[in-house]
Formats: structure tokens, sequence, C-alpha cells
């Protein structure tokens, strides 16, 4: 399994159970970056994982780092994000922030999947 792989499924196993997502914002906005010709949001399973990111790039420093509730997430911010033709990061990590885009859907669908496997097994 590939370190994006990994890191994704981090990022559905730790949402599904902790229901809470992370970004980073500036000025209230998300922050948007270009991938192959997309516009990506990068959320990330936990605070921590921002916190390492804003001490090994000091350019993210200057960000706050937003928190949200799955629910919100999942009935607000994915519905925008698909509309807007957004896709979303998932765990990005390493010295160059790379790892697995979703489109919206397609994470919420992963996100439920996941949601079921814990419920099953927990």
């Amino acid at each position: 399994m590939s370190i994006a792989a990994a890191q994704a499924n981090k990022f559905y196993e730790q949402v599904a159970r902790d229901r809470r997502v992370f970004t980073f914002t500036e000025n209230d906005e998300f922050l948007v970056f270009p991938v192959d010709g997309k516009e990506v949001v990068p959320f990330w399973s936990s605070r921590s994982r921002l916190e390492i990111i804003q001490k090994e790039h000091v350019k993210y420093a200057s960000f706050l780092v937003e928190e949200m509730s799955l629910q919100e997430f999942v009935e607000k911010t994915l519905p925008l994000m698909e509309a807007e033709g957004i896709h979303i990061g998932v765990n990005w990590a390493g010295k160059r922030l790379v790892g697995y885009d979703v489109e919206p859907q397609a994470l919420k669908h992963n996100l439920a999947s996941w949601q079921k496997k814990q419920a099953k097994n927990g």
C-alpha cells in the first residue's frame, strides 16, 4: 500500500470514529490548491497532523486550524465543494504535502462505508 493510500485509510478511519475533520483557513476561507487542473481543499483527520505541518512548513504557521463536525462537513461543506467542482485532499503529508484528492461524493461514500464497518465491529 502506498503512503498516500495509507494516509487516506487513516483519514476515513479516524474521521468515522472521531466524527470531526480539520483544515487550514485564512481570513475565514479554506486554502485552495491547484492540482492537475482542478481545485483541491485539503482536510485532515486530526489537529495534530496540522500542527506538525505548521512546524515543518513555515508558510503554514500563520494559518488557523479549523475544526468541523462530521455532520457539518457532510451536510454543508461537501455539497458546497461538489457544487463548485472542488475536490477534497485527504491527510496530505510529507515535505511536499502530497496525498489523494477525491470528489466530494466519493469521499462521502467512503466515509459512510467506514462508519458501517466500525458500527459492525464496534
